[in-house]
């Protein structure tokens, strides 16, 4: 009984080492066992192996903390991450446009966002656009970049504050949405 159990143990022990994002590779899973934290589905596919009816595979990786990924829109958008552009593609389910392009957003220079995503931790929102490449009606993207440690960064004023960051004045620009005052300018203290 004990060597069974141990088994058990240690074949759990193997299948939850394969799940971490820090070993990732891309995986195929039967649908019924969920999509573990940090993945995103890039394909759905069928095995007899897998129960239910057809399709019951989802074929999972960790995006890219380099490049862009493009994932099916049936998992969230991993935090940290954000969507540049919609797609679609016969490897995801559901009508078209049925897949994110995502990245992780430049610490060093600007990144044009869709707005269907959260503007991710410590980023600000420095001006809006309008892209084909993403939903809904324009304008439909931020820039976003972090914001400066040694002076003074201008942000529009829907932009979230960082923590530490603290307001010193307002201001208007065109590349902002609402009505004139349309900016912060925020530093560290």
């Amino acid at each position: 009984m004990a060597t069974a159990l141990a088994a058990v143990v240690v074949g759990g022990a193997a299948a939850l080492a394969l799940a971490t994002p820090a070993s990732a590779a891309t995986t195929t899973i039967c649908k019924s066992s969920g999509v573990p934290a940090g993945y995103v589905v890039i394909a759905e596919g069928s095995s007899i192996s897998c129960p239910y009816s057809f399709p019951n595979t989802w074929t999972i990786t960790t995006p890219s903390t380099t490049s862009t990924t493009t994932m099916c829109k049936v998992t969230a958008v991993p935090t940290g991450f954000v969507v540049i552009a919609e797609g679609s593609s016969i490897s995801c389910p559901y009508s078209f446009p049925n897949t994110w392009t995502i990245k992780k957003p430049s610490t060093s220079t600007s990144t044009s966002m869709c707005k269907v995503t959260a503007v991710p931790a410590g980023f600000v929102i420095t001006a809006e656009g309008s892209t084909i490449s993403c939903p809904y009606s324009f304008p439909n993207t931020w820039s976003i970049r972090t914001p400066s440690t040694t002076g003074t960064t201008v942000v529009c004023s829907v932009s979230p504050i960082p923590p530490g960051y603290v307001v010193i004045g307002t201001g208007s620009s065109i590349s902002c949405p609402y009505s004139f005052p349309n900016t912060r300018t925020i530093r560290l203290p």
